[in-house]
């Protein structure tokens, strides 16, 4: 065999920095993929790692399918693990472990065995190449109320913080080298100064107490993010304060079959109050980073005033969850300059946040579709452009696009979130802008609304928009009724849709029947929340089109019984769940058995609302 045959049939290799940046995209929302990819090989078990351990205690207190007693008792596992790769110096600054009897009886790294291996100097190489690659006492405080104490024996909160407060400087100790990410309270940024030479690899930096703020800390803050540039230059995230686990804007607690009681977003710190600075000039923080490629601004609620001044032309995924109805000085142009960003997190501040978005995607790709005050400002904009040097009057996009500086934000998942009417200028502008790249949407309403007839058409039918990437769409609260059926011919490819709307009046929209959704071939999950009015033609198409359903959840929908919907989808070989309201069931537990043994790989039942906005 000569040579030029021998390489032709050599496999090619996939380089680690390629793997590692396609893992990039699943440490947000993929914990089952990532835990699978551990067992592959040992190349996705040392790239995986690094992405499970950046915040294991979090991931564990967010898993909203477990229960209190399996999350205490994970967290309890973790903690010890944690202790265990501490060298003996580092371990004796610490309470004495209370230890358990099965601990004694499985012989595990409590045991003589292993403290003696740890105190071994070969083994002290290994522990320093261990798991945690953050460990941060603010945002792991329920440790305080669940694991902490059953590891240390305390018994009052006092102790337990006490003990958080020696576990955060013992982290910072022991990997410190090899740190990721490390939370500072801004008050004292001083003194962790003199940390900066330990932590070489550092990556994020998240600041909590954004309320104690002042020019002076503000400062020093600026001065140790720009040190760390300087001598490491490895920084490239940052994370402004946090909030309690219940949004005070999406929390109904007087109605307790309210979908907006579930929009919970996972509290940081069980003892902390909400944390929130309105300064303007905090965008100091994020222009003091070199190169800045995740911004999460959750406790800075001037955020959206000074957007364009923020660099984010390298961004990544972009967090503003503070919009208050506070739109940004210049508009939402800094959309246009963002470049490489993939992930978008923005509570709506103004109808017009995606607006530029939209016309610059019609401008160049269906100039037919653009209006005539839009032709006509285009036209003007140009003609500024080419008789003068200065900067047209005119909207900041159509500047852009005299002279080319213009770019559509590659979005692959956006989730918005905001007040009604916003939002619906949101949701028929940023599809439209953001179609060719987009794989994830998630709508959430903050507030009820009464809605006469669906006005979403993403502008159909003048603007036929394809949307071929598009696999998950989901729209939550009185949102969903503003959606119209017939869009779905944009999105063919779609595999999960969920439309979940608050109360028990009925969903039914003159005009958009549900018909449509049979036209997804692909859709393997289908979830109807609310009073959605299905009809037996729909149900039977469900059995016959939709071949490739997994789950179909249709809690609360009215027009067809159960039984109807069950003897429709029996043939579905994928099938797996079937949910319904079985308070509406008359002899609910006969049926669920009958079926049980029709379709035994179908479970039949209730679906709690956490398992919808899971």
């Amino acid at each position: 065999m000569d040579q030029q045959t021998s390489q032709s049939n050599k496999t090619p290799v996939l380089l680690q920095e390629c793997i590692q940046l396609v893992l990039s995209y699943l440490q947000f929302n993929q914990l089952p993929t990532l835990c699978s990819l551990l067992r592959v090989n040992k190349t996705l078990f040392q790239l995986t790692t690094p992405i499970l351990y950046l915040n294991p205690f979090l991931i564990v207190r967010s898993r909203g399918t477990w229960s209190e007693d399996e999350k205490a008792e994970r967290l309890e596992h973790l903690l010890r693990l944690f202790i265990s790769e501490l060298d003996p110096t580092l371990r004796a600054q610490l309470p004495p472990l209370a230890y358990t009897d099965e601990d004694d009886e499985q012989e595990d790294w409590t045991s003589n065995t292993a403290i003696d291996t740890l105190q071994s100097a070969a083994a002290i190489p290994e522990i320093s190449r261990g798991y945690f690659y953050h460990y941060r006492r603010i945002d792991h405080s329920f440790l305080a109320s669940r694991a902490i104490p059953k590891v240390f024996a305390t018994f009052s909160r006092t102790q337990s913080q006490a003990v958080l407060a020696q576990l955060d400087r013992v982290f910072l100790r022991h990997c410190g080298e090899r740190a990721l990410s490390i939370c500072m309270a801004t008050p004292r940024v001083r003194s962790f100064m003199g940390m900066i030479p330990r932590l070489k690899c550092l990556r994020r930096i998240e600041l909590h107490r954004m309320e104690c703020v002042t020019d002076e800390n503000l400062q020093e803050m600026v001065d140790w993010i720009k040190t760390h540039n300087e001598t490491h230059g490895t920084l490239r995230e940052l994370q402004m304060g946090g909030h309690s686990e219940y949004d005070n804007r999406c929390y109904d607690g007087d109605d307790p079959n309210s979908h907006l009681s579930n929009l919970r977003r996972y509290k940081a710190s069980e003892f902390d109050d909400d944390d929130t600075n309105s300064r303007r000039d905090l965008v100091l923080l994020p222009q003091a980073y070199r190169t800045l490629t995740e911004l999460d601004t959750r406790s800075w609620s001037g955020a959206w005033p000074t957007i364009d001044q923020v660099p984010v032309e390298d961004l990544f995924r972009l967090v503003m969850d503070y919009g208050e109805g506070v739109a940004p000085d210049k508009g939402c142009s800094f959309m246009l300059r963002c470049k490489g960003l993939k992930v978008l997190d923005l509570y709506v501040p103004a109808e017009d946040t995606f607006r530029d978005v939209a016309y610059l995607f019609k401008s160049r790709f269906h100039p037919d579709s653009l209006s005539d005050v839009d032709k006509s400002a285009t036209a003007a904009a140009g003609a500024i452009a080419s008789t003068s040097t200065t900067t047209s009057p005119l909207n900041p996009v159509r500047n852009a696009l005299t002279d080319g500086t213009a770019v559509l934000p590659p979005v692959e998942k956006l989730y918005i979130s905001g007040h009604h009417n916003n939002l619906r200028n949101a949701l028929e502008n940023a599809p439209v802008g953001l179609s060719q790249t987009l794989r994830i949407l998630k709508v959430t309403s903050m507030e009820r609304h009464t809605v006469e007839k669906p006005s979403i058409t993403w502008g159909y039918p003048l603007l036929q928009v394809e949307m071929p990437f598009l696999v998950d769409l989901q729209l939550q609260g009185d949102i969903a009724l503003e959606f119209h059926f017939g869009v779905l011919r944009s999105c063919p490819n779609l595999i999960s849709f969920k439309l979940m709307v608050n109360g028990f009046f009925s969903c039914d929209q003159p005009g958009n029947p549900l018909e449509p959704i049979l036209s997804l071939q692909k859709l393997q999950c289908l979830q109807l929340l609310g009073k959605w009015a299905l009809t037996r033609e729909f149900v039977k198409g469900l059995g016959t089109r939709s071949t490739a359903l997994k789950m179909l959840d249709l809690a609360r929908c009215y027009g067809v019984e159960l039984e109807e919907v069950l003897e429709a989808v029996e043939g579905l070989k994928f099938l797996w769940r079937v949910g319904w309201d079985m308070e509406e069931v008359d002899g609910a537990e006969e049926l669920v058995a009958r079926w049980r043994t029709r379709m035994p790989h179908v479970t039949v039942g209730f679906i709690q609302a956490n398992e919808f906005y899971a």
